[in-house]
């Protein structure tokens, strides 16, 4: 039997990032801040890309929103949710990149 965790996230809408080099840029800005121990950024180069953060008590939408200011994009919105993580198989719903305490990196899509 697989035990399932249940983990509270922040997404927010940002759009602007028209480059992997401005998803990295905002998913390191974003890591940096403290208590924020994951990042996954899915990008829409063409519209609003989600920033997803954990965990969700982290950071205020109102941080968010000054340092997509601050770095030159644009806060959408705010939406918190859950999402189940199972163990090895927790990374494969990601959409782009994933970054944790040793940085971005790549993630296979399903």
């Amino acid at each position: 039997m697989t035990r399932t965790t249940i983990r509270r996230v922040s997404t927010f809408g940002v759009s602007g990032l028209t480059c992997p080099d401005c998803l990295v840029l905002l998913m390191e800005r974003v890591r940096q801040q403290p208590g924020v121990r994951e990042v996954t950024v899915d990008l829409e180069p063409a519209g609003e890309s989600s920033l997803t953060i954990a965990p969700a008590e982290a950071v205020s939408a109102e941080e968010i929103r000054a340092l997509v200011d601050e770095i030159g994009f644009d806060y959408i919105a705010r939406r918190s949710h859950r999402r189940p993580l199972r163990g090895q198989d927790a990374r494969s719903w990601s959409p782009l990149i994933h970054s944790k305490a040793g940085g971005p990196e790549l993630t296979h899509l399903p």
